[in-house]
């Protein structure tokens, strides 16, 4: 099924890094280089398999099964809290 960022939330890059804040929560959050990837790949509709060959495909070393380990590890934080649509 294609994910997708909430609409709701903003982004800001600050010194390299990437906040996104959830309006509804009032809270910040920082993405590590993987989640600030995925994120921006969930930009458009985008499936977890996508989303893994992205990875392979763009992280030097990274292998299928860390890249698949990553990305759902990732949106399992993003789904909890609230910075994706299904």
């Amino acid at each position: 099924m294609p994910l997708r960022q909430n609409p709701d939330i903003e982004m800001a890059e600050l010194k390299g890094e990437l906040l996104l804040l959830n309006n509804a929560s009032n809270k910040f959050y920082v993405m590590n280089s993987t989640a600030a990837f995925v994120w921006g790949k969930l930009a458009s509709p985008t499936g977890e398999d996508e989303l893994i060959s992205a990875l392979c495909e763009n992280f030097q070393g990274a292998t299928v099964e860390q890249a698949r380990a990553d990305v759902r590890e990732t949106l399992k934080h993003m789904r909890e809290l609230g910075l994706l649509l299904d």
